[in-house]
């Protein structure tokens, strides 16, 4: 398939694993995005991309301003480890590029509004790829609360189980990467709690910890109660060290309604079939609700909304500075978690301490 005029015209800065992977998923959809460079300062990880996917060496950079100079890139897509999403984010915006960071935005709200700032001096777009959202039963359960289609909602319960515990101790990243649930897992999940209420959370408090078994460093498991305006508390569990039934990537979720329930869960390792969503109507009517296929979902629904959003001449659907109050639940469910008190959002940033990243690792999923 050809490039597409309307394609996007990307530089990729960061090729770790998932950064890699990234790369191999994009080269499957030449209508949306063409990518003119690849960018790490590591030589062995441009190998590994050029081994992978065949690219051109060409096509590959150890310097990012490098990478600038020699493209008409209008998008810069940054895959790097936590630490360098700020750094590599505003030299792009500074250079006069959109760009498209991995979740989490920032690791501290400091940084993340440093980059709000630069995009804004800059006119650009700063988009965080939210990639859970862009999935069939999240978005069937948006548009019910949205619609109150079984009126208002009271409460909501979710609980993620993997148990990604089985290496040796040295053998896998994320059991040096600070607060790997939390910080680099259950951001997913605080997203879609913002994204299927349609509101803003404004307190939470949380318990996390490690099993007696779990070969991670900081806590691979969690419990955590957010309050969403006056009216709906949300409690989530999660773990990466559960022995118990394992669930999808976005977790099961039940939301209690006026008038029944609505159960759903989403996101396997190979597209969208997984998806499910039930209506339990008060009445005793169980409604298996048939899901819409969507032509572009997870990592690649973010582009494609980004670039919609840009045909459109419109705010994209994860922005930053929407996607900030993803970054402070986050934040704020790790600083209750460490503090054993109740964290009020609009204090997050007093609250949260130190969430600088002690390694240079990147989430595999």
């Amino acid at each position: 398939m050809s490039v597409e005029s309307g394609a996007l015209h990307l530089i990729q800065v960061g090729l770790g694993g998932w950064g890699r992977s990234w790369a191999a998923e994009l080269l499957k959809h030449p209508e949306l995005v063409r990518t003119e460079a690849y960018v790490d300062m590591a030589p062995a990880m441009l190998a590994a991309l050029r081994e992978d996917t065949a690219i051109a060496e060409s096509l590959c950079f150890d310097s990012f301003s490098e990478a600038l100079r020699a493209t008409d890139a209008d998008t810069v897509l940054v895959t790097t480890a936590l630490p360098h999403h700020a750094s590599v984010a505003i030299e792009a915006l500074e250079a006069g590029k959109d760009v498209i960071v991995e979740k989490p935005l920032a690791p501290t709200l400091a940084e993340a509004r440093r980059m709000i700032d630069a995009a804004d001096a800059a006119g650009r777009q700063l988009v965080v790829s939210q990639n859970y959202r862009f999935y069939p039963a999240a978005q069937k359960a948006a548009e019910l609360v949205r619609t109150k289609a079984l009126g208002e909602v009271g409460s909501v319960s979710v609980s993620f189980r993997k148990y990604a515990n089985t290496a040796e101790p040295e053998g896998w990243s994320h059991y040096v990467l600070p607060d790997p649930l939390l910080m680099d897992m259950s951001v997913h999940h605080f997203d879609l709690m913002r994204f299927v209420l349609g509101r803003e959370p404004r307190s939470v408090a949380a318990t996390a910890w490690n099993p007696g078994w779990s070969r991670f460093h900081d806590p691979a498991s969690a419990v955590a109660q957010v309050v969403f305006g006056d009216d709906v508390v949300v409690d989530y569990r999660g773990s990466w060290a559960s022995t118990g039934r394992p669930t999808l990537w976005s977790g099961e979720w039940v939301l209690e309604c006026e008038g029944g329930t609505i159960e759903w869960a989403g996101r396997d390792d190979s597209g969208t079939a997984a998806d499910e969503l039930v209506i339990r109507h008060r009445d005793g009517d169980v409604e298996n609700v048939v899901l819409p296929p969507r032509p572009h979902f997870d990592r690649v629904g973010t582009i494609a909304e980004f670039a919609a959003a840009r045909r459109e001449a419109r705010m994209p659907q994860t922005h930053a500075r929407d996607n900030i109050n993803t970054l402070a639940l986050t934040l704020g469910t790790i600083a209750a978690s460490r503090a054993g008190t109740v964290v009020r959002l609009d204090a997050v940033d007093a609250a949260s301490g130190d969430t600088t990243d002690k390694s240079d690792t990147k989430e595999a999923r």
